[in-house]
């Protein structure tokens, strides 16, 4: 999962390097419910989450380390690879989804 603000200008995604389950994690992480990037303010409610895709790259994984047993090594590996890769996916989509629609109340 990736969090990101859209860029108050550009309307552009900014992807941010904390990472949280939640908006009231993350205001934890950054220590605050408002904060800087890229010298612009931002609140938690703005960030957003999205997937990291994982599949292509652990089926492209799975391929290399199955040419080590051929033609069907890098079928198996690739297939192995595709489908690890793809439970992440799902797992990211879950989180990616909690994270959404997490709401941080603002504490006076």
């Amino acid at each position: 999962m990736k969090l990101y603000v859209k860029d108050l200008d550009t309307g552009e995604k900014v992807y941010l390097q904390q990472t949280a389950k939640d908006r009231d994690q993350l205001v934890k992480v950054l220590g605050s419910e408002k904060f800087k990037v890229q010298n612009k303010i931002y609140f938690v409610e703005n960030v957003q989450a999205e997937i990291d895709s994982k599949t292509a790259p652990a089926m492209a994984l799975g391929g290399v380390i199955g040419v080590l047993g051929g033609v069907p090594g890098v079928l198996i590996g690739g297939l192995i690879g595709g489908l690890l890769g793809n439970n992440s996916d799902e797992e990211d989509k879950l989180k990616v989804a909690n994270f959404n629609r997490s709401r941080h109340v603002q504490k006076n």
